[in-house]
């Protein structure tokens, strides 16, 4: 098998206007979308619209058609789809648009919308009322707004801010039980598409109830006149609670 090579152009610039500092930006992104960085090699930059013109050795050339699929389609490692992105984000901001094709057939192999890419939608900061959860692991604060920190999971809640009396009675639960938080939060609509919570200002707090579902269904059987008697009702709280088999054996 032969060697394969592709050719990445961009419309707005010529091997004359093309700088040697914006080349190497492209080039660093070319080779992080590439892969296999011991057989790709840069060969030339080809007159008319700037074309990088780049070689991937024989050895891995079947290993970059499968990457560069992948990253047409959305299914490549994180490492090319960021630079995928980052591609794109230079085309846009040169206002260019380009191509990565096989040289020898000239097919697109992957697309850049750069400057024609849809414009995200910006929505301005706002506030509502919301509520976050976790367990307290930091409380404190200089003046006289406290600041909280919760932890859920992998996700870290901060810019909570209370009174101190709020906070006073939140540090007693300091590595305790999971608190829910009852505010107001300042939202923002990211470039990403995702919300980022901007800060939140702490009315009240609960503790969250922590037992096992069939605890929590024993207490209400326990309360005189509740429907969860009725066989029917029993036994789909039973399944709820993964003990349904425990009384037919």
């Amino acid at each position: 098998m032969l060697p394969t090579e592709y050719v990445f152009r961009i419309d707005v610039f010529t091997p004359d206007t093309l700088s040697m500092m914006r080349l190497a930006n492209y080039l660093s992104a070319l080779s992080k979308l590439l892969g296999h960085h011991e057989h790709t090699h840069f060969v030339s930059i080809e007159e008319g619209s700037a074309q990088l013109v780049h070689k991937v050795d024989a050895v891995d050339a079947p290993k970059v058609e499968m990457r560069l699929q992948q990253v047409r389609s959305g299914e490549a490692p994180r490492e090319a789809l960021s630079a995928h992105r980052e591609l794109d984000d230079l085309l846009a901001n040169d206002n260019a648009i380009g191509t990565l094709a096989e040289r020898a057939s000239g097919r697109v192999v992957v697309p850049f919308l750069g400057r024609n890419r849809p414009k995200p939608v910006h929505f301005p900061p706002f506030r509502e009322n919301a509520m976050v959860q976790g367990q307290v692991v930091s409380v404190g604060g200089r003046d006289s707004t406290a600041h909280a920190i919760l932890q859920d999971g992998e996700a870290t809640h901060t810019n909570l801010s209370m009174s101190r009396e709020t906070a006073k009675q939140l540090a007693s639960l300091l590595y305790g039980p999971t608190v829910r938080l009852h505010g107001n939060g300042k939202f923002e609509r990211q470039k990403d598409g995702n919300w980022k919570m901007l800060d939140f200002r702490v009315e009240r707090f609960e503790k969250v109830d922590d037992r096992a579902i069939r605890e929590a269904l024993d207490d209400l059987r326990r309360i005189e006149g509740n429907r969860l008697m009725h066989p029917e009702a029993y036994w789909e709280s039973r399944r709820i609670s993964g003990d349904e088999g425990e009384d037919q054996e």
